[in-house]
């Protein structure tokens, strides 16, 4: 990798883990995940590290809540985290922010280690 690259990489690489809901165990982690692993019928939660947050990632299509409805999402996503956080142990202080498909910011993408 060049310079610039390798800075890049550096800046935008985040560590987190990536968690289908409500699957939270640690076997049932995915690795190197990208968007690609995210189903528009589905919820995940990024358990990000350094600092700590929780982003719980809501499909359009998701049965869990009205994916219209910014309150109920929001909620699902405090349910989610509270979920994630009975079943591991760890995030106790993170911020958890909502996140609804196709509003993704761009901090949430860093995650991402294939994009």
């Amino acid at each position: 990798a060049t310079t610039v690259e390798a800075v890049r990489m550096e800046w935008n690489d985040l560590e987190g883990k990536l968690f289908r809901h409500p699957e939270y165990r640690d076997d049932d982690e995915y690795f190197m995940f990208d968007s690609d692993d995210l189903w528009p019928d589905g919820a995940y939660l990024v358990a990000g590290t350094d600092p700590e947050r929780i982003y719980v990632w809501i499909g359009k299509e998701c049965a869990e809540c009205d994916y219209k409805d910014v309150g109920a999402c929001t909620a699902f996503g405090a349910r989610a985290a509270a979920a994630f956080r009975a079943a591991s142990g760890t995030h106790g202080g993170a911020e958890v922010q909502t996140v609804r498909e196709m509003e993704e910011p761009d901090v949430f993408w860093d995650y991402f280690v294939l994009g």
